[in-house]
C-alpha cells in the first residue's frame, strides 16, 4: 500500500490499486517504464530508514496523473498481450520499443516538453501502433478514448501529438 500525503489537500489517502506487493520496489519499477512517476510522487524516507514505511508526497493534480498513467499502461497491456496472440511476443516488445525511440525523438526534438507530457506521448505512440496492427482485426481504435482521459492534464498539442 502507498500512503500518499497529498499537500495540496493537506489530507493523506492510502493507495492499493497497483500490481506486485512491495510499493518501493513497484514504483521504482514504474519509473522505468514513466520517468515522471519521480516527479509525481516524491518519496519521504521515514527517520528509521526502513523502507516498508516508507511515505509518499504529491499533489492531488499529480495524484490523478500518476493514476492515468497506471491504468493507462494497464490497458497497453492488455493490448500487448492480444498483439503478442495475433502475432508474437517479440513483435509485440518491439512495438514498445518503437514507442520508446519515438518518446527520445520528441524529447530531443521538442525540449521544451515536460516529463509527463513525454510520458503520455509514449503512451500514445504505443497505442498508435497497436491500433494500427489490431485495426486488421476489426479491433476499434484507443487513441480517441486515451486522448479524452488527458484532455485536461496536457495541452492540445501534445494531445494530438502534433508540433
Amino acid at each position: 500500500m502507498l500512503t500518499i500525503y497529498l499537500t495540496d489537500a493537506q489530507k493523506q489517502v492510502q493507495f492499493k490499486d497497483y500490481p506486485g506487493e512491495h510499493p518501493v520496489k513497484f514504483v521504482l519499477n514504474f519509473k522505468k517504464i514513466f520517468p515522471s512517476v519521480m516527479e509525481l510522487l516524491l518519496p519521504v524516507l521515514p527517520e528509521n530508514e526502513n523502507l516498508d514505511e516508507m511515505s509518499w508526497e504529491s499533489t492531488t493534480t499529480d495524484f490523478e496523473k500518476f493514476k492515468l498513467l497506471l491504468s493507462g499502461w494497464g490497458v497497453i497491456e492488455l493490448r500487448l498481450n492480444a498483439i503478442a496472440q495475433y502475432k508474437d511476443r517479440a513483435y509485440a516488445d518491439n512495438l514498445v520499443k518503437k514507442a520508446q525511440q519515438k518518446r527520445k525523438d520528441f524529447k530531443k526534438a521538442q525540449a521544451k516538453l515536460q516529463t509527463v507530457e513525454l510520458d503520455y506521448l509514449f503512451m500514445h505512440e504505443v497505442h498508435g501502433l497497436i491500433d494500427a496492427e489490431l485495426v486488421e482485426l476489426g479491433e476499434k481504435f484507443y487513441l480517441p478514448t486515451l486522448r479524452e482521459l488527458w484532455k485536461h492534464q496536457v495541452p492540445s498539442q501534445v494531445l494530438e501529438a502534433k508540433f
